[in-house]
């Protein structure tokens, strides 16, 4: 049976890939790569100390924008707002957002969540929202290049809706479909050089991209569970600080081919602040 676009309902088609979906009605793109957080070797699969070194300059810095993003624009309750951070890592966000809000964090890699524990952050191992209780609520729910690994996003949106408090917001930042990258690496991948392609979806890794989204299709997803898309802007997908080591992370890339990488795409950094965005926030409201 051809699986159903989870945003406007289409059958889905075989795209660049095997695994690749495409929806003709709504222009949605997804994957059936299946995560597998749990089932990784001892030490991981990827090499997190890497992984930590290459993108903490450009997540500490986009966090920073998201946050300020966040409260100039969203009518927020006084006090410090309940703010729940799905998939949240090394806790880097978290972190920041403690002076205006109360924080709580979700991290299903149990290796990752211990040691952001560890550094006195309040983060529950597990999965969304199996690690919440029943009568939990939050005034802000956020996924930070969280939302497209997570395979079943109409339940996900739906249990967003349970957690929150009336006219609570759900912030999505996630890549684009539409993002100058991302459609480069399809054009090579076309011409028989797919190996950028792979990567946008993280292909081989313990929690590979399943979705890819973009305003319209996103704002489908949304109008399902309640919700509306209020608002939008854009992050910066690469800093040419720590490029090296998020390029090598996968434990998969020579030496020589990620400093061509790096090389190539720092030259490009200047060009890519202007050309369409690879990362895009969005912001969901449950109405008041």
């Amino acid at each position: 049976m051809t699986a159903a676009c989870p945003a406007c309902g289409e059958a889905l088609q075989t795209g660049l890939r095997e695994w690749h979906r495409v929806c003709a009605g709504c222009g949605y793109e997804g994957s059936t790569l299946a995560p597998h957080i749990l089932e990784q070797a001892d030490g991981g699969d990827l090499d997190e100390a890497a992984r930590a070194q290459g993108l903490a300059q450009l997540r500490n810095a986009n966090f920073q924008r998201l946050l300020d993003w966040m409260c100039r624009s969203l009518p927020l309750p006084g006090g410090r707002p309940r703010l729940l951070d799905v998939g949240c890592a090394h806790g880097w966000f978290i972190e920041r957002a403690a002076a205006q809000f109360e924080t709580v964090g979700i991290e299903p890699d149990s290796a990752v969540a211990n040691a952001t524990r560890a550094r006195g952050l309040a983060v529950r191992g597990g999965f969304f929202p199996d690690a919440l209780n029943a009568d939990e609520r939050f005034d802000v729910i956020v996924f930070n290049d969280v939302l497209e690994h997570i395979p079943d996003v109409n339940a996900v949106l739906a249990a967003c809706w349970q957690h929150l408090q009336p006219g609570g917001w759900v912030i999505v930042n996630a890549p684009s479909r539409r993002g100058f990258l991302y459609r480069l690496s399809k054009v090579l991948a076309r011409l028989g050089r797919g190996g950028a392609f792979e990567r946008m979806w993280q292909l081989g890794f313990p929690s590979p991209h399943v979705h890819y989204f973009d305003t319209a299709n996103l704002r489908l997803l949304a109008h399902k569970a309640g919700f509306s898309v209020d608002g939008r802007t854009r992050l910066a997908s690469m800093t040419v600080h720590g490029l090296y080591a998020r390029i090598r992370y996968s434990r998969e890339v020579p030496a020589f081919k990620a400093l061509v990488l790096t090389l190539a795409l720092g030259a490009m950094a200047p060009l890519l602040a202007v050309l369409p965005a690879d990362i895009e926030v969005w912001s969901l409201r449950r109405p008041p």
